[in-house]
Order: structure tokens, then C-alpha cells, then sequence
């Protein structure tokens, strides 16, 4: 069984839960080594020094050794850094991120660009301002670091460019494939200039932002399986309230 030693990784918190009196497990996220679980023991303490620091969202720097799927928080530090500034629905955003991270990464592999690109949509949401912008491209380049990237300039069925113009329904494992705009497919139904506008980072109607989110949700969804998200739920309510 080999044995895991790192020293001042940078991480961020995804989930953590309690064990026992004091201690808990973390689900850690981290650069060069992938999402995997640490055992902090006494952390939860009334007198631990580090309580402060391992909390969901902020940039930290751990140290970890042991056999095993768990080693063991040997030390942690702040990372030189702003920790964002997260409420609203900045915060809910952000656990959102977190949720599907959990789910989807598997453990120890490593994504240097996930890492980065994770670190900078935390400081994109703070501002509140385009989330759902901000959302979406996460989520396309997140699919795409995991090998899922979405086809969506090239119709899947004809092997010809989409056409701003045109509509099409998307089929998760094949692509889009042009209808009409009276389609009564349960499939995602896209303009061909919501495709294109998204391919190329430029969404900027309400129509095209709709369109793109009921995608994404459809795509992300299939890749879930039956497992639901419970962030969800939480905009939901935030919605009612």
C-alpha cells in the first residue's frame, strides 16, 4: 500500500462531515494530486487552531501523510490569497460547483486546468453579476476536462456547420440535429445561434442564456444519472422564499 506525503498542497474544501467527538473527514480538492478524503483529527475542538481555516470555498495550503484512501492532515495554512466573498446567491452558486465536483471527479486524478479554472469561477460568482454566465462556461469546460466536451458547431446527423438561423434538439451522446421550431421532442430544442453564441463564449440574450441553461441541465443530468443534486433544491427554495 503506498504511502501518500504532501506537503503545502493547494486545495480548496468540497464536503466535510464530522467522526467522532472532534475530528472530521474532508473531501479535499487539490492541484496536483486530484479530489481524495483526509482524516483532521481534533479539528472540530474548542481549542483547534485550524477550525478557522478548513472551510468550504477558502484557498488553503495542506499537508497530509499516511497509507491508505485516507491519509491523515498533518498541517494546513492559508494560501496567499483573498478568500472570495461568498453569500446570496453567490454562496448557493458556489455549492452548487462544489456538489457536482463531488460527484463527477473521480479520486486522485488529477486536473491541473479544473483546478484553475474552479479557483477562478469562486471569484467570478462573488460579484453576482452574469452567475448564469459564469455557470455555464464552468460546467462546459468542466465536461470537457472529464472527456464529456459538448459538440455544438457541428450538426451531428448531416456533418454540416450549424446555421445560426436553424434549430436543432440535442442528443447528449450524438449531438445536435436540426428541426423545426414547433418540435415536440422532449430533448433540449436550441436555436443554431444559441449553439454557436455558447461555443464561442458569447451568450448574451436572455434567450439564448434560457436555452443554453435547460442544455446544460439535460447534459448534466444524463452524466448524474439517478443521483440528484441538492443545491437544486436549495435554489428552489431561495426562488419560493
Amino acid at each position: 500500500m503506498t504511502m501518500m506525503r504532501i506537503s503545502s498542497e493547494p486545495a480548496y474544501i468540497l464536503h466535510k462531515r464530522p467522526y467522532r467527538e472532534s475530528s472530521q473527514i474532508l473531501e479535499v480538492f487539490t492541484r496536483n494530486h486530484g479530489r481524495f478524503s483526509l482524516m483532521s483529527k481534533g479539528s472540530r475542538g474548542p481549542r483547534s487552531r485550524t477550525r478557522g481555516i478548513l472551510q468550504p470555498f477558502m484557498p488553503i495550503l495542506v499537508s497530509c501523510y499516511g497509507r491508505g484512501e485516507m491519509p491523515s492532515l498533518r498541517s494546513v495554512d492559508t494560501a496567499d490569497v483573498k478568500p472570495p466573498i461568498l453569500k446570496g446567491k453567490a454562496l448557493l452558486s458556489a455549492v452548487y460547483i462544489n456538489e457536482l465536483l463531488m460527484i463527477m471527479l473521480h479520486r486522485h486524478d488529477v486536473h491541473e486546468a479544473l483546478f484553475a479554472d474552479y479557483h477562478e469561477v469562486l471569484y467570478q460568482v462573488q460579484a453576482e453579476a452574469d452567475i448564469e454566465l459564469v455557470l455555464r462556461n464552468f460546467e462546459k469546460r468542466l465536461l470537457e476536462q472529464l472527456g464529456f466536451g459538448l459538440n455544438l458547431e457541428i450538426d451531428a446527423d448531416s456533418g454540416k456547420p450549424i446555421e445560426a438561423e436553424g434549430h436543432y434538439i440535442y442528443h447528449v451522446e450524438h449531438g445536435p440535429v436540426r428541426s423545426n421550431a414547433e418540435s415536440a421532442s422532449p430533448l433540449p430544442l436550441l436555436s443554431g445561434r444559441s449553439l454557436l453564441a455558447f461555443s464561442s463564449d458569447r451568450l448574451r440574450s436572455a434567450q439564448e442564456i434560457a436555452e443554453i441553461k435547460r442544455l446544460m441541465r439535460h447534459v448534466i443530468n444524463h452524466h448524474l444519472g439517478n443521483r440528484k443534486l441538492k443545491s437544486r433544491e436549495l435554489f428552489r427554495n431561495r426562488i419560493r422564499s
